[in-house]
């Protein structure tokens, strides 16, 4: 028996439906900004980073002996020479000697500090402490650890628990304080801002906020919300909570949609600055708003991950190809502009939507 031409073509847009995936939130934007006049498949799919793609893009973009070779230690480095703000070291822990001395520190030490893998990644095995009280050092959660805890996890850290690279170093630096002016959002401790660029350009951003499930720690595998920020204006449009669209910071209340972050050209072209500072065609550079320094890179990513897209509702390769498109396009040698221009373009292209308008011809005059 011959099916109906209804029921086919019902079968055949079901098999192109896409299935829930952890992009789904982005291909539902794409959906309900096309008024769902075709499947996602039709017009949203080559938008979307994937894991696979991601790989390609980072063997393509990012030198492979940089990526085997190097550290955060080493990304320090670079970027105080390129005199960009960073946090402050104390202290560098590579051996049983230099726990010793460590042990030695924190005995006179009276505020917080940080406390990171040198190979780490994810954020795995990295500590903050916000102050000593009565002895303990306090985390944004309100746990206090004594010395003996904090020398284990040094200890660790040294073995390549958090590394999986074999050996590591731990890194000592100075805690950041939020600046008051981003203490309106009212997260139980330190947010970050991850600057997605290719060749200098940024092409998305968003904030990770800590939550009192992340323990309050900018993690969005531990709880941390993940809110999108327009590259143009610098204002957060979306928010992501355990893979849930919210509009309010579920700890404080708090509105998000609609914040703007000040300083938001310091930040991009920082940024910027870094990413020309590492070597690398494409990372994630993460910030913060100190109240004492200013805007400091923390650190940056030389794999950047992929939840930044459902952040922002919207798919990276598309602005990766549209950036590529322009430099080919105008024979540019990307060292030699200046990050004021690449944020200044960037910023443009955001303004466009990142297609159909077609791009400048050419860079203006810094």
């Amino acid at each position: 028996m011959e099916e109906r031409p209804s029921l086919i073509i019902r079968r055949i847009l079901f098999n192109l439906k896409p299935r829930r995936s952890r992009f789904h939130q982005v291909q539902s934007k794409m959906r309900r900004d096309t008024e769902g006049k075709l499947p996602t498949p039709f017009y949203g799919q080559g938008a979307i980073l994937t894991s696979e793609r991601w790989r390609k893009v980072v063997e393509k973009y990012n030198p492979k002996e940089l990526l085997d070779t190097m550290d955060k230690l080493e990304e320090k480095a670079r970027l105080k020479e390129a005199g960009i703000p960073i946090p402050r070291t104390f202290l560098v822990i590579e051996t049983l000697d230099d726990v010793k001395r460590f042990e030695q520190w924190l005995a006179k030490w009276r505020d917080g500090f940080a406390l990171k893998p040198s190979k780490g990644h994810g954020g795995s095995g990295v500590l903050v402490l916000e102050k000593r009280t009565a002895g303990r050092f306090i985390k944004p959660s309100g746990k206090g650890l004594d010395i003996p805890d904090l020398l284990r996890h040094a200890q660790r850290i040294i073995s390549g628990e958090f590394s999986g690279e074999g050996p590591d170093r731990a890194i000592v630096e100075e805690r950041l304080v939020l600046n008051r002016r981003l203490r309106e959002l009212k997260t139980p401790g330190l947010l970050d801002i991850r600057v997605v660029l290719l060749k200098g350009f940024p092409l998305m951003a968003m904030t990770r906020l800590p939550t009192k499930r992340s323990g309050g720690r900018a993690n969005i595998h531990q709880g941390a919300i993940g809110a999108g920020i327009s590259i143009s204006e610098g204002r957060v449009i979306s928010a992501t909570y355990l893979r849930r669209s919210i509009k309010r910071h579920p700890s404080s209340g708090r509105d998000l949609i609609g914040f703007r972050f000040n300083m938001w050209e310091d930040i991009l072209e920082t940024a910027s600055r870094a990413s020309e500072a590492i070597g690398m065609g494409f990372v994630g550079v993460d910030q913060t708003v100190d109240d004492r320094h200013g805007v400091v890179v923390i650190e940056v990513n030389k794999r950047p991950g992929l939840e930044i897209q459902n952040a922002n509702r919207s798919g990276l390769l598309r602005r990766i190809r549209w950036a590529d498109r322009y430099i080919k396009k105008n024979k540019l040698d990307h060292s030699k502009l200046g990050p004021g221009i690449k944020v200044e373009l960037s910023r443009l292209w955001d303004q466009q939507g990142w297609r159909r308008q077609k791009p400048p011809e050419g860079p203006a005059e810094e």
